[in-house]
């Protein structure tokens, strides 16, 4: 029998009228998915919107994600989940369980799940778990006017821990805005040596797998610089980098995204599980290189990973660091050999970043830097003028552009779209 709900005023409300939370019930046979759909459809003080899972196309729909899980196989969870939300297309993911044991609860939030209901559905608790999910989706509809941005490159040493300190600097000074840095170069760790901050916490500190990554216990962990930005440091040790999960990593961009405007990401160069969760939970993508051909080689051979691994949320964009006009290998050249554009230069200034290396002052404060500066500002102002007026460009096939010399050339016969 059906549990009436003592429930005096919805709380789902937009405008001073019930509007409906949108669901899609995903996994398990038709029989079971049926049965969950008609259990949760008598549940008073709501309005569902029942949708396919075909339907909910592109993110900020708002929609729900429930999905039965199948309790034999709890090892298959997290992939699961990420096979279903991997564009990021539902709000939130409730798992459902037909075991109520702590294990499988535990297995199912650390698979990616936002919360748990229990079969057959108990109408009290799916009422509250729906209610709160769908407020907590309308509220992140704000996160639109936020930015994440990872930085990467194959090539080491090629200056993106120096560009995502130095963004962020100017993204925070150019639109007073809280900004954050995240080091995922685990085992280097270059971003204390660039804000010149022996970090107090780190990120080794949120790998205990039995307690949730919230706001409380991100904020306590977190690092603050003297110029306002914010950081989250590598390990202090080499070895506890293997302890960093991807799951890990994904809760706390999560979280990130809602505390702060804007995050950076410095992903260095070792490419890993944890670096393509936050490719797939990015804004934007950007790749330095330089004028060199191994790091040409390097970003072709990148651009090949990436295709392969079929992102469809984020398209890269090729940052052309320390520009030198004279150099034999121009941007053209460049561009050609990717078949891509470059969506910005940085202008080489050795006098400056070593001045900011050497003594850690802010390259505001540093006299020499007013071309690096200027460029700086102008990339911060790009980013952000775009993803305010969401014109994002759509993706192109990658692989198909990639051309397989340096030295110019003509594309491939594939190289259409």
């Amino acid at each position: 029998m059906t549990q009436e709900v003592n429930v005096t005023q919805p709380t789902a409300r937009k405008g001073g009228r019930l509007y409906p939370i949108k669901l899609v019930i995903a996994g398990g046979n038709e029989a079971l998915r049926g049965a969950v759909k008609a259990e949760l459809a008598k549940i008073p003080g709501l309005e569902i919107e029942f949708l396919s899972e075909d339907a909910v196309k592109g993110s900020g729909s708002g929609t729900i994600l429930t999905l039965i899980l199948d309790s034999t196989n709890p090892d298959g969870w997290q992939r699961e989940v990420r096979r279903r939300n991997f564009d990021r297309r539902f709000a939130s993911v409730i798992a459902l369980l037909d075991d109520d044991s702590p294990v499988t609860l535990r297995a199912a939030l650390r698979a990616g799940a936002d919360d748990v209901i229990f079969l057959p559905p108990a109408p009290e608790q799916a009422f509250h778990t729906l209610v709160r999910l769908s407020e907590l989706s309308r509220r992140h509809e704000g996160l639109r006017d936020k930015m994440v941005c990872s930085l990467a490159s194959v090539s080491g040493g090629i200056g993106v821990s120096h560009l995502a300190v130095n963004l962020g600097l100017a993204l925070h000074r150019l639109f007073e805005k809280r900004t954050a840095l995240v080091e995922l170069d685990l085992q280097a760790a270059p971003l204390a040596v660039m804000l010149n901050q022996e970090p107090e916490h780190t990120i080794s500190e949120l790998v205990d797998p039995t307690s949730s990554i919230d706001s409380i216990r991100l904020e306590s962990v977190l690092c603050k610089h003297d110029s306002g930005l914010y950081w989250l440091a590598a390990p202090g040790r080499i070895e506890e980098a293997e302890l960093i999960s991807a799951a890990t990593i994904e809760a706390i961009l999560k979280v990130m995204r809602e505390l702060f405007d804007f995050v950076l990401i410095d992903c260095g160069s070792h490419i890993t599980e944890g670096s393509i969760v936050v490719w797939e939970r990015s804004d934007y993508l950007l790749y330095l290189v330089d004028q060199s051909v191994t790091s040409i080689r390097a970003a072709q051979r990148f651009l090949e990973l990436f295709e392969r691994l079929g992102l469809k949320e984020v398209v890269p964009r090729f940052v052309l660091n320390r520009y030198q006009p004279s150099s034999p290998i121009t941007r053209e050249r460049i561009e050609a050999a990717l078949g891509q554009p470059i969506f910005t230069t940085l202008p080489r200034d050795e006098k400056s970043c070593g001045e900011q290396q050497i003594t850690g002052a802010d390259l505001w404060h540093i006299r020499s830097a007013a071309n690096l500066r200027e460029s700086l500002e102008e990339l911060a102002g790009k980013l952000y003028r775009t993803q305010k007026d969401g014109d994002m460009p759509a993706q192109r096939n990658l692989l198909s552009r990639l051309l397989g010399a340096l030295g110019g050339g003509r594309p491939s016969k594939n190289g259409n779209n």
